[in-house]
This record gives structure tokens, sequence and C-alpha cells, in this order.
């Protein structure tokens, strides 16, 4: 079955792969076949340091916040239920020494023109971080990837251009078969196929980042670290409001906080993709945190709904009689706009209400921490 799935999945790539191999054109050129993208975006250096510096950041959270870090003491206190100390230190050894020499593979094989041995080196890789991820969190690695695509999908649906609408067709294929490998009792490896499906899914839909130009992306970068920065600590401020933590609410914190730290690494050393990227998902892992909050769904809500009322309503005081072309006052005018569009379809569409008000509420309390800070 495993292997039926890749060859069902090369087939498709090498319809339009071809073209996408020439060296001197983008591999992310907008002219370039769907399936010729893809296959590039499997190879692609900033992704997949993407996703091994996302999968070290859910290994590390087991261990507690980043040494040296300003949430270091800051973040609820360490679970106790940590996973055996020996099984997620060989998850770590396996990311370095397996999964990112199989990603390597395959961007040598796509600078030579191998679509073929690319796509089956690309898969290999992910499928190893898939395994490193299974093995030390089981089916809790799968279902925090599934929540994340699921505000992803969101970010994309806001958009209405041709090209956002064919990367949400293809995330919700991947989850599609994603959930028709976990369901498939006959597969001694279902869980951590499935989990590889998501992994793709992920690298897909930070297909974007790849369109802004280099001068752009250094702003976008530092935007997207500060925003990570913001959502960490209010999610950290939430849940620790809220009932005692539980075990997987405080190792989802830490994941957010390590991809934080290797997000202002990355923007450090100029590496202004990378840091978008991680940044982003640090948005996205804090808010899943916040998701673990028990209760109704509607409950979620309406917490978000009051969430983001407060968060700008503070945002307003704090710019009281600044520029409206400043930075921080255009941002409030974006945070705004989220809260506008998530509050209009809180009763038609409560998940995804939860999702953009979230936005909304850190896009306003960063607002206040660059008036403040």
């Amino acid at each position: 079955m495993r292997k039926r799935l890749f060859n069902v999945m090369l087939a498709a790539l090498l319809i339009g792969a071809a073209a996408a191999c020439d060296e001197e054109s983008s591999i992310l050129d907008p002219d370039t076949s769907p399936q010729g993208i893809e296959l590039g975006l499997m190879v692609d250096e900033d992704l997949v340091d993407a996703v091994i510096a996302d999968a070290e950041a859910a290994l590390d959270a087991t261990l507690g916040p980043a040494s040296g870090s300003a949430f270091e003491g800051q973040l609820p206190g360490l679970f106790a239920g940590v996973p055996d100390h020996e099984l997620v230190q060989a998850a770590r050894a396996k990311l370095e020494e397996e999964c990112r020499p199989l990603f390597r593979q395959a961007r040598e094989a796509w600078r030579h023109g191998d679509a073929e041995e690319a796509a089956n080196y690309a898969y290999q890789g992910r499928y190893c971080v898939a395994e490193a991820l299974v093995m030390v969190f089981g089916e809790e690695a799968y279902d925090h990837l599934w929540q994340r695509l699921e505000q992803i999908k969101v970010w994309l649906e806001e958009r209405v251009d041709e090209e956002a609408s064919e990367l949400l067709s293809r995330i919700n294929e991947l989850m599609a078969e994603a959930e028709g490998i976990k369901n498939n009792t006959d597969l001694e490896d279902a869980l951590t196929q499935a989990t590889e499906r998501l992994v793709l899914a992920l690298q897909i839909g930070h297909r974007e980042r790849a369109h802004q130009r280099h001068r752009e992306m250094a702003s976008h970068a530092r935007l997207s670290v500060f925003m990570g920065h913001s959502a960490l600590q209010l999610a950290a401020q939430i849940v620790a409001e809220g009932a005692e933590p539980t075990e997987e609410q405080v190792r989802v914190l830490q994941h957010a906080q390590h991809l934080v730290a290797h997000a202002a690494e990355s923007l450090d050393v100029g590496r202004y993709a990378l840091a978008f990227g991680l940044g982003r998902e640090a948005v996205n892992v804090a808010l899943v945190a916040v998701m673990l909050e028990p209760g109704i769904e509607q409950a979620r809500v309406e917490a978000m709904v009051q969430l983001a009322q407060m968060a700008i309503t503070a945002a307003e005081d704090a710019t009281a009689g600044m520029n409206p072309q400043s930075f921080a006052v255009r941002l409030l005018e974006q945070a705004k706009n989220l809260q506008e569009r998530g509050n209009a379809i809180v009763f038609t569409q409560p998940r995804a209400a939860i999702y953009v008000l979230w936005h909304a509420s850190i896009t306003a309390y960063g607002v206040i921490g660059l008036v403040s800070g």
C-alpha cells in the first residue's frame, strides 16, 4: 500500500515536473505547472528546513522551554508525563541523521533533472519525519497537524484568487487521503502514512511565501516573528487564567515557544522565508493550545469574540493620537478587518470564526506590544 501510494503520487507529479527542472528558472515560477510546483516545494530548502525545525520544536517541547529564552520560567509548569527521554532523543537523532539526508538527496536529484528520484527521496524524507513524530506522540501528532491545516485553510479561504483556490483544493485532497489511510485497519503503519500526507499538506500551505520578493520578505519575516511571539504570550496568558493546564497544553505552548526561537534565529541570519514560515506556524500552534481548553465550541467562539474586542479596544487606546499612516495604526486596521470578517461568520462557520478572530486578537495584541515597546 505504501509503495502504491507513492507511485500514484509520483505519476501525477511527473506529468508536469519536467519543465520545473530547468535550473535557470525558479522552481516556484508561477508559470510552471501545478504538478511541477508541488514537486519543487518538496525539495525547497527553506520549506524542508521548516518541516525539520517544526518537528524538532515539537520534540524539544517535551524537555521544556528553550534555554535562555524570554519565556523561560513564564510558561505553565512542566507537565509530569514527559515522554521517555531516550525515545525523544532517538527521534531527534532520526530527524538529523536519517530524515535531513533524504531531503538533501531529493534536492540533489532535482538539481540534476531526475524528477522521479527527487520525488522518491522527498517522500521518504517526509515519511521519516512522520515516523519520528508518531514514535513519540502517537495519534496526537496527527491531530495537531490536522488542526493547524484547518487554520491554514481558513486563511486561504479569505483569499479569492485562483492560486489560493488551487492550494486549498490540493490541501483538501491530501487531508482526505490522510483520513482514508488512517482508517485503513489493514495497514500496520497507517498512522505514519497518514501523518506523512499532512506533512506534505503543511508544506503546500506555505506556497505563497515563495512569491514574495526578497526585499519584501525581510519585512514580512520580521512581522511574522513578532506575531508568533505575540500569539505565544496571549495563548500562555489564556491557558494560565483557565483551569489547571493539561500536560498536552503545556507541551503545545512549549512547541510554539521553540518555533518562535527558531524563527528569530533564522531572521538573524537572513533566512527570511524560513523565519516567516516558522513564525506563522507559531501562531497556529499557539491557537491549538487555546483550542484544547475544555468546553463546547460555541463557548470558545463567544470567548474569542470577547478576546478580539478587548484586544482591539486596548489597541485603540494605545494608538490614540498617533499618525493614521503609522505602521501601528495600519496594523490595527488590519485587526479590525479581521474582527469584522470573524464576527460575520460566528453563527454560520463557528470554527472558521475562531481562527479569524484569533488572528484579529494577536494582531491587536501585537499593536499594543509595538507601541508600548
